[in-house]
């Protein structure tokens, strides 16, 4: 997974709302599932942490982008430290 935030050139479809990662933009395939996004670090000392998202039927339009962004909603509890190896935007 790649998160841009919005205005950055990308082939992203789907954006996090809320939570940690409030605004990131990134690539999804399915149409339903919880999925676990990448918290951005502030600094490479920081630890990586994950926070749940899910994706929903929620459409997000955004400037400069013809189509609406998929809305990913934050899913269950605060960020935690990362595992995000498993299954992972």
């Amino acid at each position: 997974m790649n998160p841009e935030r919005p205005g950055d050139g990308h082939d992203c479809n789907a954006i996090c709302l809320g939570g940690p990662c409030h605004g990131l933009l990134t690539h999804v395939d399915q149409d339903i599932r919880i999925l676990t996004v990448p918290v951005p670090r502030c600094s490479p000392e920081e630890p990586e942490a994950c926070a749940r998202y899910r994706i929903t039927r929620e459409r997000v339009r955004y400037w400069g982008r013809s189509g609406p962004y998929i809305a990913l909603h934050r899913a269950g509890p605060p960020h935690s430290p990362c595992s995000c190896h498993g299954p992972a935007l």
